[in-house]
């Protein structure tokens, strides 16, 4: 038995709490959040600054530029990009 990519397994949670919620869900920017930073942790900064970035400007759209959450994400995309 093998064990599964845990980046895999949430993608694949983020794609069915976007898919059944909308992106913009509690859960679903936790999973998100948690996607980045483990990818990042994983030794692709880049890719989690682009999760981020990508979470971000989907906040921005569907709650306001100004949302917490949005600038938290945006902080994570400053973060990775400056190493982690």
């Amino acid at each position: 038995m093998t064990a599964e990519d845990p980046i895999a397994v949430l993608q694949e949670h983020l794609d069915g709490l976007q898919e059944e919620y909308g992106p913009a869900h509690p859960e679903a920017i936790e999973t998100w959040t948690k996607l980045a930073e483990l990818t990042g942790q994983r030794g692709d900064p880049r890719g989690a600054a682009r999760l981020y970035q990508r979470l971000g400007d989907t906040l921005r759209e569907h709650i306001g530029p100004f949302d917490g959450q949005a600038l938290d994400a945006y902080e994570g995309v400053a973060r990775w990009v400056a190493g982690g």
